[in-house]
């Protein structure tokens, strides 16, 4: 049952599963966002409130929690689905229930276009590798212009970078040394992989998966004796990536949508993050990218609300989630993320940080402005 007098939003996320050292944070950050808004008169003098559902990181499951969030809660909106692949199944799930849909995570290129329901505040990973690669040609530090990549071969994403991460690199003047080469994530015994390098060690080293699936590539890499500099997409922009990598991943360089030392508001939500994550048990070095989205989500939510007169009376509900839609493509918000706003494909245009790891650190290298929405 909803709690009408309220305005209930869903939140599905990854808390446990295959993405659960990455969506950790989202609970943390979305509960901040919401406590923050009340705290200040709530939205049309009524208080928000947010159901949650745990998928697990499983594609199936989001389908199930949005359903459930239209059926049973009476949801105004969902925050959510997590991963590009979870949220494949559910923005389809989506449209047929007619909700929106908000993920903070999900960077497949195309996943919302042609979509009604579904918007992202999320940056396309086609268009942030990009960003990533401008950096490397003038801030880069590495002259051998040849490159290898890998990725897990049973990941969404990982197979969807895969097959555009090559010829964007080749674009950009790199040689590739070998095809891009994938590997199972449960892999034990990555040497073989390593090995068709064939002693040819790439300038630059492109993953395209997870912070611990990285940390097995780069331990294998290293141990046969290469010396590349290991550069990655969103996918493992995690704050923890260089504790997770420790000596191995020294000069590894990675884009991010969110740095935690952009002005005064990044630096008040990343101290009420950590603040927050030490309290309930959760040990991070600082708040991934998709923690910042989830907490913009809920705001940009909360915008649309005000804006579409919400009630969270039961008998409008299906009014009134077409018009939090609808005022969604008006969005003009400043987020930790930056100016929070939709392209005609229901896509934010947010910044790229291009960030090294230093010493162990993160070290902000470049930053590239978001493009206009149009």
């Amino acid at each position: 049952m909803g709690f009408w007098g309220f305005g209930v939003l869903g939140l599905s996320h990854a808390k446990t599963g295959r993405y659960a050292s990455v969506g950790v944070g989202t609970e943390i950050a979305v509960d901040i966002a919401v406590a923050e808004i009340n705290a200040a008169g709530g939205v049309n003098g009524k208080k928000i409130r947010v159901e949650k559902f745990d998928t697990g990181g499983e594609a199936k499951n989001a389908q199930v929690a949005v359903q459930k969030f239209v059926e049973d809660i009476k949801a105004l909106g969902v925050i959510g689905p997590f991963s590009s692949q979870e949220a494949q199944v559910g923005f389809a799930a989506g449209e047929r229930l007619e909700i929106v849909q908000i993920p903070n995570a999900a960077t497949a290129p195309g996943l919302t276009k042609d979509r009604k329901w579904a918007f992202r505040v999320t940056e396309d990973e086609g268009k942030q590798f990009g960003r990533l690669l401008k950096t490397m040609a003038v801030k880069g530090g590495v002259n051998n212009k040849t490159a290898a990549v890998m990725y897990p071969s049973d990941e969404f994403v990982g197979k969807s970078l895969a097959s555009w991460m090559p010829k964007l690199l080749e674009a950009n003047g790199w040689k590739m040394v070998i095809p891009a080469e994938g590997f199972p994530t449960n892999a034990t015994d990555l040497s073989p992989h390593i090995t068709k390098l064939k002693g040819n060690s790439p300038g630059v080293f492109a993953f395209a998966g997870l912070p611990e699936g990285t940390a097995k590539v780069m331990k294998e890499l290293r141990r046969q004796g290469h010396n590349s500099t290991l550069i990655g997409g969103q996918i493992f922009a995690d704050p923890d990536i260089g504790k997770v990598l420790g000596a191995d991943g020294e000069g590894a360089t990675y884009v991010s949508w969110y740095w935690w030392d952009t002005n005064d508001r990044t630096r008040e939500f990343e101290k009420k993050f950590l603040d927050e994550a030490k309290k309930r048990g959760v040990n991070k070095s600082g708040a991934h990218h998709v923690d910042a989205s989830a907490y913009d989500i809920v705001y940009v939510f909360a915008d649309s609300m005000r804006r579409a007169n919400v009630t969270g009376d039961a008998a409008k509900v299906k009014a009134e989630r077409t018009a939090i839609r609808d005022n969604l493509m008006a969005t003009n918000i400043n987020g930790v993320n930056g100016k929070i706003c939709f392209s005609k494909d229901h896509d934010s245009e947010l910044p790229a940080y291009i960030i090294r790891i230093k010493n162990g650190q993160r070290t902000l290298l470049d930053s590239h402005a978001p493009d206009t929405c149009k």
